[in-house]
């Protein structure tokens, strides 16, 4: 099999509950993002990520045959979909509710919704006790031959899956061919998001009580083929399966576009859904990946997990006077990082100021001092931020 049709499921042969350090060591590499911060006084303010493979799981048999298209959690259960069915699992992938067909009656069937029925769910969301699903048809029209051009926003109860009456197509401004790919919210703001699939310019925003266009959100480049999209900090991810298969963001306010790293593999592939999971340590980005990696063989569907490693931000805590010690204070680097130091005066690497601590002798007088800390994290990756100026004044220090 050369390639995967767009939302084509294709099922496996056997279930198989791989183990993510396992699963990583027997495949072929992924890229991971890794971004080097240059040494700065302040962190640009919207500095692109840096995101860190840590490992993946593997789905086949019945478990790919319902986990192949969206994914969300509530922190305590993943929600998948496929084509036509949901499920929801603890976090160790164990089922605990299914439903196949997901999509009721009123919608899998012609209605004013839409008129050639809905048989496609994409990427989902979840909040406050519900899921938001997209829905749309891959039933050709009779006249104009088109697809995926019947999109509707459909909420359902997330505990048992039902189906709480709760939907509307969606009829924004500049067309409906194919923009129900995915559905994200913010609920806090009582905001939905959509996007068309091909070469989008822009997102389009919703009013989450009844679904009615809000606005849209200019994109500074376009994003293709994106299949899943969840909010996280005022950005948009998105996982797409372009050709490069970029995982890529997008400011909701400024529209501004970054690439963060690819989810490309030697093989066939089809980039799906992606999910957030938040915890008190570290923050994960997951992301489902159909796969065919024996052309003769069985497909899967793979779940990589991505950390964000976030670097610090270093002050120097103490007296700027003359005769003191000052501190570095690394600041707050998720995750917990081993950290280097470097102390400069006017801009130049003092030799052998390497310590958390520095003297603050006479003739640093009138100079202005910095520190560079550098965190190591445990998978060898690092970053160097530097902190902002102390300029050393006249006094009497405590010496110690």
């Amino acid at each position: 099999m050369g390639s995967f049709a767009r939302r084509n499921f294709i099922a496996g042969l056997a279930l198989v509950g791989a183990a993510a350090a396992a699963a990583t060591a027997q495949a072929a590499p992924v890229a991971a993002a890794t971004v080097h911060v240059a040494p700065t006084h302040a962190a640009p303010a919207q500095a692109a990520e840096t995101w860190k493979l840590i490992g993946k799981d593997v789905f086949t048999g019945e478990a790919e045959s319902s986990r192949g298209q969206g994914v969300t959690t509530d922190g305590t259960h993943w929600y998948f979909s496929s084509s036509n069915g949901l499920e929801i699992t603890d976090m160790r992938y164990n089922t605990t509710f299914k439903s196949s067909p997901a999509i009721p009656s009123a919608l899998a069937n012609p209605s004013p919704l839409a008129y050639k029925g809905l048989n496609h769910i994409g990427d989902i969301d979840y909040a406050n006790g519900k899921l938001y699903i997209s829905l749309d048809t891959s039933t050709r029209d009779p006249i104009t031959g088109g697809r995926y051009d019947t999109p509707v926003f459909a909420v359902y109860n997330a505990p048992d899956l039902s189906f709480t009456g709760q939907a509307a197509a969606l009829n924004p401004p500049h067309g409906v061919q194919d923009i129900a790919s995915w559905v994200a919210v913010d609920a806090d703001k009582g905001l939905a998001y959509g996007m068309a699939y091909g070469n989008a310019t822009e997102i389009a925003v919703y009013n989450l009580s009844d679904w009615t266009f809000n606005r849209y959100i200019p994109l500074s480049q376009t994003v293709d083929q994106a299949q899943g999209g969840k909010i996280h900090d005022g950005w948009m991810y998105f996982a797409s399966n372009d050709a490069g298969k970029n995982i890529s963001r997008a400011n909701l306010t400024t529209g501004e576009v970054q690439v963060l790293f690819n989810l490309k593999v030697p093989y066939a592939q089809e980039v799906e859904g992606l999910s957030f999971l938040e915890t008190p340590d570290s923050l994960t980005l997951n992301i489902l990946n159909r796969e065919q990696p024996d052309p003769n063989g069985p497909s899967n569907v793979t779940f990589y997990h991505y950390r964000l490693e976030v670097p610090g931000t270093p002050v120097i805590e103490g007296s700027p006077k003359v005769g003191g010690f000052v501190t570095a204070d690394p600041g707050k680097w998720t995750p917990d990082a081993k950290f280097s130091y470097q102390w400069l005066v006017n801009g130049k690497p003092l030799a052998g100021a390497t310590g958390s601590r520095f003297h603050l002798i006479g003739k640093y007088l009138g100079d202005t001092v910095t520190v560079q800390v550098t965190g190591t994290w445990a998978d060898g990756t690092s970053s160097t931020v530097e902190s902002g100026p102390m300029t050393v004044v006249t006094g009497s220090g405590a010496k110690k």
